[in-house]
């Protein structure tokens, strides 16, 4: 990022954490007035300083500390207080907090009590042109589950057990983290989902993201091998998944060669998904809790939109 660009965001960014801020302070059943109280050390551009390097390198709180003065604890307060609202600053995709509790009804039918962020009406705006949709898994390693002993000895541990097995992934064998990404062939990020535990299925993962209801007839959805059986559940959209060998056989010439082609259009999802990774927040272990998972790829994601908009020339430095 060029210094005329984090100027330019740091216009964008101004106003909307001002208002972030005084709803926090007027908040109910706060007891201090407005005005009240510590205020922060460091400015917002060297808040903004302190997030963008944590994205993109990684550091840890008390590096950081280091670096900016702090102490590890402010640090880690600065970075998450301003992460929600830098997430509405960047050209972040449509990213919904949290999977749905039912798939949507298939085939293609409205999911019950959809909790929308954004109307459709909204995505076509962003998006009139928008045709095709390449959706593609990617997984971020987590740590283990704990279970946490209890106090005295011979009472019983409390804690999930089940969050082992939830989270383990077999393809990585490694406790991950899924999230699903929905890029267009030009290489743009429209969707993220929920964070999913590591065992999710990928079609698990599609149909409860509510992506599929907001998309229009006319859009061709591609996927994996892992969206296999898509075309059943969505008859209504035209749907491109690769063939997938049959047990004990061999795919056909024909239907390698459409697997080859199928992966040239696929290519735009990997790339943007290498992109994403170039951010070590959301390549290395992580190190933060589950529900601050999503936020960060939304923002990683939006700073990989906005420099896909600068080469494209969709906006001004």
């Amino acid at each position: 990022m060029s210094p005329a660009e984090f100027d330019q965001l740091l216009i964008e960014l101004e106003p909307l954490w001002e208002r972030s801020h005084h709803r926090s302070l007027a908040r109910a059943g706060r007891v201090r007035r407005i005005g009240a109280g510590n205020t922060f050390k460091l400015d917002l551009s060297q808040r903004l300083l302190v997030t963008l390097l944590y994205l993109r390198q990684y550091f840890t709180m008390h590096v950081l500390g280091i670096l900016f003065d702090l102490d590890a604890a402010n640090i880690c307060r600065n970075i998450h207080a301003l992460l929600p609202v830098l997430e509405q600053a960047l050209p972040a995709p449509l990213r919904p907090r949290t999977l749905q509790a039912e798939p949507d009804n298939a085939p293609g039918g409205v999911s019950r009590n959809p909790r929308k962020i954004r109307s459709l009406e909204e995505f076509l705006d962003i998006f009139p042109e928008l045709t095709d949709v390449i959706v593609d898994g990617t997984e971020q390693p987590r740590g283990q589950p704990k279970v946490k002993k209890g106090e005295n000895p011979g009472k019983k541990a409390v804690g999930r057990p089940k969050d082992k097995k939830r989270f383990y992934s077999v393809k990585n064998r490694t406790h991950t983290l899924k999230t699903q990404v929905a890029v267009t062939p030009e290489g743009q990020i429209v969707h993220l989902s929920a964070t999913a535990s590591g065992r999710t299925h990928d079609m698990k993962v599609l149909r409860r993201s509510r992506l599929m209801n907001r998309l229009p007839r006319h859009v061709r959805v591609w996927g994996d091998r892992g969206y296999t059986g898509m075309e059943k559940v969505y008859p209504d959209w035209e749907t491109i998944v690769p063939a997938k060998r049959p047990k004990n056989g061999e795919l056909s010439k024909e239907q390698r060669e459409l697997n080859r082609l199928i992966s040239k259009v696929r290519i735009s999802a990997e790339n943007a998904i290498g992109r994403i990774k170039k951010f070590r927040v959301c390549k290395e272990f992580f190190r933060n809790q589950t529900s601050q998972h999503g936020v960060m790829w939304g923002c990683v994601a939006g700073l990989v939109n906005l420099r896909w908009q600068r080469r494209h020339h969709l906006c001004t430095p």
